[in-house]
């Protein structure tokens, strides 16, 4: 396993409850579930048929996740979601999280359906360090994009954007350079740059 997506997917099963948001009639909705088994080939959740959760996943089959840990490490997964026919992986979700036995006891658990984020791209955002650094990852066939916003040839190294950064993430050259993985995306550098020689972050 890519040891980014690795991470993430370890510090979204240890924060466990993270917002889950869907499209509900054309506008956003979200939710706390947890994220409750990660394997090689994705996350898996578990939801009853009835919720209004269930019907806007069977409508809309993408999903974005977003947690952060006590150390402000977030990580957030945008992807494509597919209901799991094997009723062995609700077994399963429940062996890793027996709270749900409580919940939902012996055949009361006949209500849930398991989906499955196949396919995915994130982001660990750790705020914990100075400056803050950003990983980006993918699987299941997925892209991401790279991070940060960039500085183009047209750049005459007049040093406007050294000072507008908020991290210090701009190095001096030729043309200047912003660390794309240190960058906040804020877009300080780009707002006064007299040349329009920045390009924004392209987002993952």
């Amino acid at each position: 396993m890519d040891q980014t997506k690795k991470k993430a997917f370890r510090l979204l099963r240890e924060v466990k409850s993270v917002a889950v948001a869907t499209v509900n009639n054309g506008k956003p909705d979200v939710r706390i579930a947890d994220a409750m088994l990660a394997q090689e080939d994705g996350l898996y959740f578990l939801t009853a048929r009835g919720k209004p959760y269930y019907k806007q996943l069977k409508e809309n089959q993408k999903v974005a996740i977003c947690g952060m840990d006590k150390n402000y490490v977030s990580a957030r997964v945008v992807g494509d979601i597919q209901f799991c026919n094997d009723r062995s992986i609700v077994d399963k979700i429940f062996e890793h999280n027996p709270m749900m036995n409580d919940l939902y006891p012996g055949e009361k658990r006949d209500i849930l359906e398991a989906f499955h984020m196949y396919r995915g791209k994130g982001e660990i955002f750790d705020l914990s360090v100075e400056p803050p650094e950003r990983e980006r990852f993918a699987f299941g066939g997925e892209a991401v994009n790279p991070s940060g916003y960039r500085i183009t040839d047209k750049c005459v190294a007049c040093g406007i954007c050294l000072d507008a950064c908020p991290v210090g993430v701009i190095s001096e050259g030729e043309v200047y350079i912003v660390d794309g993985n240190r960058c906040l995306e804020c877009g300080s550098c780009a707002e006064v740059c007299p040349e329009d020689a920045v390009e924004a972050a392209q987002g993952m």
